[in-house]
């Protein structure tokens, strides 16, 4: 009696639709008759077509339901029931993993003809709130339809721009927005934009916002484990995107591809087909092009001479300094410690070849140095801190480069700035500016790890020293050498502390060391001898200090015979020698 009292309450639609609901998911065949025989009565009814695409659907025929929705969205365009199956439909594309049900769902997409997917993806974009989500939805319609680019493209570039901007995340380069427009919006709309017009100052911006975003990225500390994935995203600033999306594979050759591509748009004097080479190609081009163009001293190409030696700059110094220190980084190290750039310790504290208060010019000869064997990919490290140092110097060369690369720099994160801090005071030291070395290297933020304070009060002695600030230099020294436990591993210095050979022209070399007892000890007792070497050619010369040089160059002996022997010559001239503690401290037989 009730059932007969609800059915008499239906419309005569909704009666013909609960008829056909009443038979069994096994039985389609007779829910399709009265929902055939419904649409006859009733063609213009959403209600029934819908039910007809639920049952295509529940019965897993894809062509079918996909005959149905096309259908609906021609016939009935403004139903929301409709609007929420697309929705579900096109959240499906962006899943990272597919079910059984959302395989169908992918499939039944890929059945619609090419303008009714349009439709369904433009559409759905105009009803979605958040921002972020609208911005990808829009992005999967342009990668799927490239004819959308050159009408959304640069409306998706403003729409993410501002969208960080009031976000007020806007100082920190890596997060989500940012991620979205470098990654994937730029690179889509530059080569699939054809005709599209750009601004030339925005493909600048443009390239100054991928930069800053890719170099951030690379900068960020790694030692830190996030627990979740909701953490990690918010550790790094990229919340709202899933954990696959937050990964940035091949940064640096996505950045010069971002680079060749904006370099095209602005005629640029490149290789047309640079983009399609491998990327150490690209970056060997790029370094002739940038040497050719500042050698031609032509203004109109000084956009392209700062950008690229930007580019440049950036990827030489984030994999020297990654090296230098195997935390510093996400771009990871093959260092086990950090390693460090000191100098020769050759006798020239007094030298008045050296400037010690004006840089090198770009046409001056540079220092050589010379790398433990320990370190690995030596030549890769040199040739990333060199390639730097000449790209620092274009990006200074001029008040108008030097102003641009400062405010291309403003908007790094804390850690890119510590990173740039770094290659500077090494830089200085290449350039044997101690002066300035010494300031950079008193502003370095406090660290814990201990191998990295090594390293820098090493740096700072050396400095301190050919700053002839000898007092300061052989108390950092002597601390060092007893923070450093002597172990079995320490072994004999395998450079040559006042050797002439494989100097430069200027008489400026410099070591690269790892910060490891057996090579850190070697140095300072290096360097504790070369000090007291340069006393040994004043007149105020002591038995003490004669004594002090001999019980030295015990270490490593015969290392230092030629040296000894000069000391010997001196005490025989002299007439006379005192020592007290000879003894306790002279225990090898030196001659």
């Amino acid at each position: 009696m009730a059932n007969a009292v609800v059915e008499q309450e239906l419309s005569d639609i909704d009666w013909l639709v609960m008829r056909a609901r009443s038979f069994p998911k096994s039985d389609p065949f007779s829910a399709k008759a009265w929902l055939i025989t419904a649409k006859s009565l009733f063609p213009q009814s959403f209600v029934i077509q819908f039910e007809s695409y639920l049952v295509e659907k529940n019965a897993k025929n894809v062509d079918e339901a996909a005959r149905y929705l096309q259908d609906m969205l021609q016939t009935f365009p403004n139903e929301s029931r409709l609007w929420l199956e697309v929705h579900s439909i096109l959240e499906s594309l962006q899943k990272e993993t597919l079910d059984q049900k959302l395989t169908f769902l992918t499939d039944l997409f890929a059945a619609l003809p090419t303008s009714t997917q349009c439709l369904m993806v433009l559409r759905v974009s105009e009803t979605i709130s958040d921002v972020l989500e609208r911005c990808q939805l829009l992005l999967l319609a342009m990668k799927k339809f490239p004819n959308l680019v050159q009408e959304h493209g640069l409306k998706l570039v403003e729409m993410l721009v501002k969208e960080e901007t009031n976000s007020g995340i806007v100082n920190n380069p890596v997060n989500c927005y940012r991620k979205l427009l470098v990654c994937d919006v730029m690179p889509l709309v530059l080569q699939k934009g054809g005709h599209l017009e750009v601004n030339m100052f925005h493909l600048y911006v443009w390239l100054q916002r991928a930069t800053e975003f890719y170099v951030s990225y690379v900068s960020q500390p790694h030692n830190h484990e996030p627990t979740s994935v909701a953490e990690t995203s918010k550790s790094r600033g990229l919340t709202g995107l899933s954990e696959a999306e937050m990964q940035v594979t091949d940064p640096w050759g996505n950045l010069l591809r971002l680079l060749l591509l904006i370099g095209q748009r602005l005629k640029w004097d490149m290789e047309l087909d640079l983009v399609n080479k491998t990327k150490d190609c690209q970056i060997q081009s790029l370094q002739h092009q940038l040497l050719r163009i500042k050698s031609h001293g032509s203004d109109a190409n000084s956009k392209q001479i700062l950008h690229t030696a930007m580019v440049l700059f950036v990827h030489a110094m984030v994999n020297y300094i990654s090296n230098l220190d195997a935390e510093s980084s996400l771009a990871g190290s093959a260092h086990l410690v950090p390693i460090v750039l000191v100098e020769g310790l050759s006798s020239r504290s007094n030298s008045s070849s050296i400037n010690k208060s004006k840089k090198p010019k770009l046409d001056s000869t540079y220092p050589t140095i010379e790398t433990s064997p320990n370190i690995i990919s030596s030549a890769f490290v040199l040739q990333s801190f060199e390639t730097a140092v000449r790209c620092y110097e274009i990006l200074n060369s001029t008040e108008e480069m030097k102003f641009e690369f400062y405010n291309l720099c403003q908007n790094w994160r804390k850690e890119t700035k510590t990173m740039l801090l770094y290659f500077q005071i090494d830089m200085a030291i290449y350039q044997a500016n101690y002066e300035e070395a010494i300031t950079l290297l008193l502003q370095l933020p406090a660290t814990a790890n201990p191998k990295m304070k090594v390293r820098n009060n090493l740096q700072l002695a050396c400095c301190y020293f050919y700053h002839k600030q000898y007092s300061k230099a052989v108390e950092l020294i002597l601390d060092l050498l007893k923070a450093i436990p002597l172990t079995a591993a320490t072994s004999s210095a395998w450079f040559q502390g006042d050797s002439a050979e494989d100097k430069s022209d200027s008489g400026h070399s410099l070591f690269m060391l790892q910060c490891v007892d057996s090579e850190i000890i070697p140095y300072c007792i290096q360097f504790l001898i070369t000090g007291l070497k340069e006393r040994t050619l004043s007149p105020l010369k002591t038995d003490s200090l004669l004594a002090h040089l001999i019980i030295l160059l015990q270490y490593d002996w015969p290392k230092g015979e030629s040296l000894f022997c000069e000391v010997i010559s001196i005490i025989k001239k002299q007439g006379s020698f005192t020592y007290n503690s000879f003894f306790s401290y002279v225990h090898r037989i030196l001659f």
